[in-house]
């Protein structure tokens, strides 16, 4: 279940307050904050991948990585 932006905000500031008092027994902020920074990095993947498939680039490589932008969005939902 996707949450909204507002709870994923407020996830984030849970997580950074946790990290930074040490209440992290579990790693469970730490590990948030490290999944919400891969996730924006692949987000920005993910966009320039569908910039260059816009280019009008063919092949093989071309329908993989389609696939690949699709099933991305599809996971992230």
């Amino acid at each position: 279940m996707k949450p909204t932006d507002n709870e994923l905000e407020m996830a984030i500031v849970a997580a950074e307050t946790m990290c930074e008092s040490g209440e992290d027994e579990h790693h469970v902020g730490k590990t948030l904050l490290h999944l919400y920074q891969r996730l924006q990095t692949l987000e920005k993947v993910c966009a320039a991948a569908q910039d260059y498939l816009d280019s009008g680039q063919q092949g093989p490589q071309h329908v993989q990585l389609e696939v690949a932008i699709e099933t991305a969005r599809q996971t992230g939902q």
